[in-house]
């Protein structure tokens, strides 16, 4: 039979997965927005942004009261942190379209390179909920097929263009090092049977 403090508990980490592919969900669509210079799409972003933050922030004010180990309580703490990070920089590409409109914010030629950093960073936020803890392992190539992109993409930066590309390309990197930190804290903040779906 299933105690009060363990429901209580998986429903804090059912929410706290839901933040997490809300936060990847918005690097996608920021991306998206960028590619497409679709000033609407952005406006969403932001306009969902503040539900994000609420939401999030009504979790950060139960998860102290938690009736679970203190590792998992710090954890979750922590994590929701990240979370709020990693949120700020999708809400930080979506303002740069915003911006930039009718204009696209980094060169033509360059779009490609952003569409595969976001492809990317948003990869290694959803492994954070996959359940397979196992493909975790393939973070390290993750990240320096994005750090080979970023390299890439800041060498062809002119004066033009640099005062854009680089703020923008620093978002992704740290998007995907958030990712990854996350990723680490889930593992203590999502019981076993929440990071598989599964009933306990």
């Amino acid at each position: 039979m299933r105690t009060d403090a363990s429901e209580e508990l998986d429903r804090a980490a059912a929410d706290l997965r839901r933040l997490v592919r809300s936060t990847a969900t918005a690097m996608e669509r920021a991306t998206v927005a960028l590619e497409e210079a679709d000033a609407a799409l952005a406006d969403e972003i932001v306009a969902d942004s503040v539900r994000l933050d609420r939401e999030r922030e009504e979790l950060a004010r139960t998860a102290p009261g938690l009736r679970a180990p203190a590792v998992t309580v710090l954890a979750t703490i922590h994590a929701l942190t990240e979370l709020e990070r990693m949120s700020l920089l999708a809400l930080a590409v979506a303002r740069a379209v915003q911006r930039c409109y009718p204009h696209p914010v980094v060169p033509h030629e360059l779009i490609p390179e952003f569409v595969e950093m976001g492809r990317i960073a948003v990869w290694l936020a959803e492994l954070t909920v996959g359940g397979d803890i196992r493909a975790l392992i393939s973070i390290e190539d993750d990240l320096d097929d994005l750090r080979r992109i970023l390299v890439g993409v800041r060498s062809r930066c002119d004066g033009t263009t640099v005062a854009d590309v680089i703020p923008l390309s620093r978002h992704y990197e740290r998007f995907a090092d958030h990712a990854v930190l996350l990723g680490r804290l889930m593992k203590s903040a999502v019981p076993r049977s929440q990071a598989t779906g599964t009933a306990a």
